[in-house]
């Protein structure tokens, strides 16, 4: 018998959890239909594992930094038996908890791939068992896997992340090919733990896509932890043996290691849902108009299937505005400028709104560094800093850029001051508390008007104020 819902969701990452509550909400009959596990990529094998394992690398940084702080630690080794069973403790936890939330929604979890029959029948297929679902509307949140480019991942000498997370004892060397997020991200961890690291990225700096002045600090930052960080350049040859990986660069380089990690991108997960049965037209992703909607207005697709930007809390964003849109409320979409970038990394990056190389000259520029404020000495923090871009006229925050620690937190001053409009004269006199990591943000917010009590203040004109910026 074929069961009908008001609304299938073909996806159970956060994208598509985010769209199957936020209709049930509104009083569909929902279902959720997910292959693997609940939690897709983010919870099972991405941002929790990979965020439990960096808690791990943070600490180790930690209690090699303790003697700076009076302490003298002896004898601590890394147990990788035991951090993975952490890692699969967390994941279980949220699992158990996301399917309970699921559960007491009434969302109905289906198991097993969904493949469109007709424009509103999915046939959902698991251990060679088919069921028929009928849907009035469909959300499309399949994500992404790995892209390997001409490469072939073994899953044991090259690896992907899934990979990578998946083995039983730590690497003593990792070739890492591609600098992005994933990479860096890795590359951060494992040098924490004692593997011997090398980073390669094709463009003239890792992460191409974020502030390149941040970056300089993070290249630093692995270059004094030992990480050789080769840019501008590829890997032409990759072979893999039983005694490991042997890469030989375009510049002729030869490189050794004993695994290699693949991370140069993802490739939407689209080709078993058989698009063409239901007239959805793609590429290299499912397309979409402006509202998440295909070339068939009851089917929406959002997060990384439409080729995306790889980021969890912008596809749930995605998956609620989705359904609103598929339910006909007024239309409403995520502008990119909104939306925090962080990269969590030691130190860390966060970012949101326009970039300074793209602002052409055409905004104040506010610097301030972690080293004047006393809480990043309590710390032992000090490396990193606050850069705020504000419009001349309006005098409203335009872009944020941290670096250091805790910047994937820090950020969220900067995205509210953006989401609502603030100015910075507004955010300069909101008071923080002292001594606080957030107190980065208000100063470097004051000292655009010589207001800052953390540095000297510079001769401040009437033109710095802008034409309609609020006393």
């Amino acid at each position: 018998m074929t069961r009908a819902y008001g609304l299938a969701v073909v996806g159970s990452g956060p994208g598509g959890c985010a769209a199957a509550l936020t209709a049930v909400r509104r009083g569909l009959r929902v279902c959720l239909i997910e292959r693997e596990q609940v939690g897709g990529v983010c919870l099972n094998v991405g941002c929790i594992p990979t965020k439990a394992l960096l808690s791990v690398a943070a600490l180790l940084r930690r209690l090699r930094q303790a003697q700076r702080m009076g302490i003298r630690v002896h004898g601590y080794e890394v147990d990788y038996t035991a951090v993975r069973a952490r890692n699969e403790r967390i994941i279980t936890t949220l699992r158990r908890g996301l399917s309970d939330l699921l559960r007491r929604e009434h969302v109905d979890v289906v198991g097993g791939s969904a493949a469109f029959e007709s424009p509103q029948r999915l046939v959902v297929t698991r251990e060679g068992r088919s069921q028929p679902l009928d849907a009035e509307r469909i959300v499309l949140a399949t994500g992404a896997r790995p892209l390997f480019g001409s490469w072939t991942v073994d899953e044991d000498r090259c690896l992907s992340y899934r990979g990578l997370l998946a083995l039983p004892h730590l690497p003593a060397s990792l070739l890492v090919i591609g600098g992005g997020v994933i990479g860096c991200e890795f590359a951060s961890l494992l040098s924490a733990c004692g593997s011997t690291v090398t980073l390669v990225e094709q463009e003239p700096q890792l992460l191409p896509n974020e502030d390149p002045e941040a970056v300089r600090w993070l290249t630093r930052r692995f270059e004094t932890e030992g990480v050789a960080v080769l840019t501008g350049t590829t890997v032409s040859r990759l072979e893999a043996s039983p005694a490991g990986v042997s890469a030989t660069l375009s510049n002729g380089t030869r490189l050794s290691a004993e695994r290699c990690l693949i991370a140069i991108g993802q490739r939407p997960n689209i080709e078993a849902l058989r698009l063409d049965a239901a007239s959805v037209r793609s590429g290299g992703g499912v397309e979409v108009d402006g509202l998440f909607r295909t070339s068939q207005p009851h089917i929406a697709a959002i997060g990384d299937c439409v080729g995306g930007h790889g980021l969890a809390h912008w596809a749930s964003a995605e998956g609620v505005l989705a359904v609103r849109a598929l339910l006909g409320d007024a239309p409403e979409s995520v502008d990119p400028l909104e939306v925090p970038r962080c990269v969590f990394t030691d130190p860390e990056l966060a970012h949101i709104g326009i970039l300074e190389s793209q602002a052409r000259g055409e905004v104040r520029v506010s610097r301030f560094s972690f080293g004047a404020l006393g809480k990043s000495h309590c710390d032992e923090e000090t490396d990193g800093f606050v850069k705020l871009l504000v419009d001349p006229v309006t005098d409203r925050i335009r872009g944020a850029t941290v670096v250091g620690a805790q910047a994937s937190s820090l950020i969220h001053s900067a995205v509210l001051a953006i989401r609502h409009g603030l100015t910075a004269k507004q955010l300069a006199r909101t008071m923080t508390a002292h001594p606080t990591l957030p107190e980065g943000i208000t100063e470097a917010a004051a000292s655009l008007y010589g207001e800052s009590l953390a540095v000297a203040a510079r001769p401040v004109s009437r033109a710095d104020f802008g034409a309609r910026n609020p006393s």
